[in-house]
């Protein structure tokens, strides 16, 4: 059966025997997604701005697997990494953004004539499956003004995965640091569009 893949508008609602009950899809969303600052909303919502920033197809839901988290209409692989100074919780000192940057092994779920099937996995060694990786840096420092929904909040780094095998290679995590010592390019969210095209060329 063919698992039909929309995004929804928010305004349906859970139902019981056929009887709509009182509470909309979007209710669930605002109940799970409201506190952006955690790392799984948090994370979500980097690849998120990211389609935004590169004009990327937001009408099929966001898949929870698969080898890398955009692929672009031209076919280029986009892999998006999310880390923050601020967390959630409180802390004494702001956190130290750290990335992965792991090599994975293939995906063993594939989606084929629109259904999603086991196809298992080919025992190749782990690699990094990606073109290139953006890495997302939540930035604000001041939690009183803090709203992951203010794209200057954002800081984005930008660097060819072929960068990271040579210099990096097996290494499973980067700080920002090392992004800027192998040359990742940082940009505001109006640049992210042109420097991951200037790698595509």
């Amino acid at each position: 059966m063919i698992l039909e893949q929309r995004v929804l508008s928010g305004d349906e609602h859970f139902e019981i025997d056929g009887m709509p009950q009182p509470v909309l899809v979007s209710d669930f969303w605002a109940w799970a997604m409201s506190r952006l600052l955690m790392d799984g909303p948090r994370g979500d919502l980097a690849e998120f701005i990211v389609r935004m920033a590169l004009d990327e197809n937001i009408e099929v839901p966001k898949c929870g697997w698969g080898e890398c988290d955009i692929v672009c209409k031209n076919g280029f692989r986009i892999e998006v990494k999310c880390s923050s100074y601020l967390q959630e919780w409180e802390r004494r000192s702001l956190s130290r953004p750290v990335f992965s940057v792991a090599k994975t092994v293939n995906c063993d779920i594939a989606e084929i004539d629109g259904e999603y099937r086991y196809v298992g996995r080919d025992g190749n060694p782990p690699i990094r499956r990606s073109d290139a990786y953006i890495f997302c840096l939540y930035a604000h420092i001041d939690r009183a003004t803090s709203n992951p929904l203010m794209l200057e909040q954002w800081e984005f780094y930008v660097v060819s995965t072929k960068k990271i095998d040579e210099e990096l290679g097996d290494r499973k995590t980067a700080s920002v640091p090392t992004l800027e010592k192998i040359g990742a390019v940082k940009c505001n969210f109006y640049g992210l569009k042109r420097e991951l095209e200037s790698l595509m060329n």
